[in-house]
C-alpha cells in the first residue's frame, strides 16, 4: 500500500494557509519550499506550490483535511501532469484558441491577486467608517420585510404557479420544487429580513403597497427573473450599531477604494 500523501514538515510549517507561520519560517524559506518539487512525473517536477493550491481549493469547498484528501490531491496533481504532457505531445498547446484561454486564465489570476492586494491594504480610519455608516443608514427605508417568493425564468411559468397558489396550493411546496433561488428554496421560499432599499425597485414597490400576509397579485420582474411574491411580515427598521457593522463597512470601503483605483487606471491608460 502506498504511503498517504504527506507534505514535508518544513512546507507545512511555512504554509500561509494550512498552519500558522512558525517562528523560524520567513518569506524566503516559504518561497524556496513552495518552489521545491513535490512529485516528479516523467521527469517533470510538480512543485509544492501546485499541491498547496489544489489542497486550498478542496479545503475552500468545505472538505476536511485528512490523509485521504491529501492522497486525492496528490493523485489529481499526477493525473493533471500526465494529461498536460499528452496535450503537448498532440501539439494542442499550439492551438491559438487554447493559447488564448491560457493567457486569459493568467490575466484573470493576476487581476484577482491585484484586487485582493488593494482590498487587503491598510484598515479604514474610524472617521471613514463613521461617514460610511451614516451614508448607509440615511439610505435605508423605514421598514424591513420578511418575504416568501418563487423565482423562475419565464413569466408564463410564474403566472401558472401564481394561479396554483391562488387555487390553494402551498407556496412553500412549490418553492421547493420550482424556485431557482438556492438561498431560499429549501426554506420554502422564505427569505431573511430585508430592507426595502436592498430590493430591486419593482420588488420594493410591490412589497410597500401590499398588506402583511398577502400574495402580490401578479409576477414581478427583476434582473434575476420572475418572482411570485408574498409579504410574510413587516417590522420597523432598527439601525444596527456602528460596532456591529464595522466588518461590512470595511468591505464596502475597500470595494469603493478598488473601484476608484480602477477608474484612475482606466483614465490614465492608453486604450485604442
Amino acid at each position: 500500500m502506498r504511503k498517504p500523501f504527506q507534505l514535508t514538515s518544513g512546507f507545512l510549517a511555512c504554509s500561509v494557509f494550512l498552519l500558522t507561520w512558525s517562528q523560524s519560517c520567513n518569506a524566503q524559506d516559504a518561497s524556496a519550499m513552495l518552489n521545491n518539487a513535490y512529485v516528479t512525473v516523467n521527469g517533470q517536477a510538480q512543485s509544492n506550490a501546485l499541491a498547496e493550491i489544489l489542497l486550498r481549493e478542496q479545503l475552500g469547498r468545505g472538505a476536511s483535511d485528512s490523509a485521504e484528501l491529501r492522497q486525492a490531491v496528490r493523485d489529481g496533481l499526477i493525473n493533471q501532469a500526465l494529461m498536460a504532457q499528452e496535450s503537448r505531445k498532440a501539439k494542442l498547446d499550439l492551438n491559438p484558441l487554447i493559447q488564448a484561454q491560457i493567457e486569459l486564465a493568467k490575466q484573470n489570476i493576476l487581476a484577482q491577486a491585484w484586487q485582493q492586494q488593494i482590498m487587503g491594504g491598510a484598515p479604514p480610519k474610524e472617521d471613514d467608517l463613521k461617514a460610511e455608516y451614516d451614508r448607509q443608514m440615511a439610505r435605508m427605508d423605514e421598514k424591513d420585510y420578511l418575504l416568501r417568493h418563487l423565482l423562475v425564468t419565464q413569466e408564463a411559468t410564474a403566472k401558472l404557479l401564481l394561479e396554483k397558489i391562488q387555487s390553494g396550493a402551498k407556496m412553500a411546496d412549490l418553492a421547493k420544487e420550482y424556485s431557482q433561488d438556492s438561498q431560499s428554496r429549501e426554506r420554502g421560499g422564505l427569505t431573511d429580513w430585508v430592507n426595502a432599499t436592498d430590493l430591486s425597485p419593482a420588488l420594493a414597490q410591490s412589497v410597500k403597497t401590499e398588506a402583511k400576509g398577502k400574495l402580490v397579485a401578479k409576477p414581478i420582474k427583476s434582473d434575476a427573473g420572475w418572482h411570485v411574491l408574498q409579504v410574510e411580515d413587516v417590522r420597523p427598521f432598527k439601525a444596527p450599531s456602528l460596532t456591529d457593522v464595522k466588518p461590512q463597512l470595511a468591505v464596502i470601503l475597500a470595494r469603493l477604494a478598488l473601484d476608484a483605483r480602477l477608474k484612475t487606471l482606466r483614465q490614465e491608460a492608453k486604450i485604442q
